[in-house]
């Protein structure tokens, strides 16, 4: 089971996107890896919108622990 990820962690964590910060899709663009801040970053996110997808992480976590 994972272990439920600080902000600090879950930002830094290792993620795939392309040269855009959008996740792996059948197109044809490079991939490359780096950390989730990164990827934002490429995104143009602000700082309301990173902490709208970690809440989503949080809902997401809280949901796939009573499943088990």
């Amino acid at each position: 089971m994972r272990n439920k990820m600080n902000k600090e962690q879950w930002l830094n964590q290792t993620v795939m996107f392309d040269e855009w910060g959008r996740p792996p899709s059948l197109a044809d663009v490079p991939l490359s890896y780096g950390s989730r801040a990164k990827m934002f970053e490429l995104r143009e996110y602000g700082n309301d919108d990173i902490k709208m997808k970690y809440k989503q992480y949080l809902k997401e976590y809280k949901g796939n622990k009573k499943c088990r």
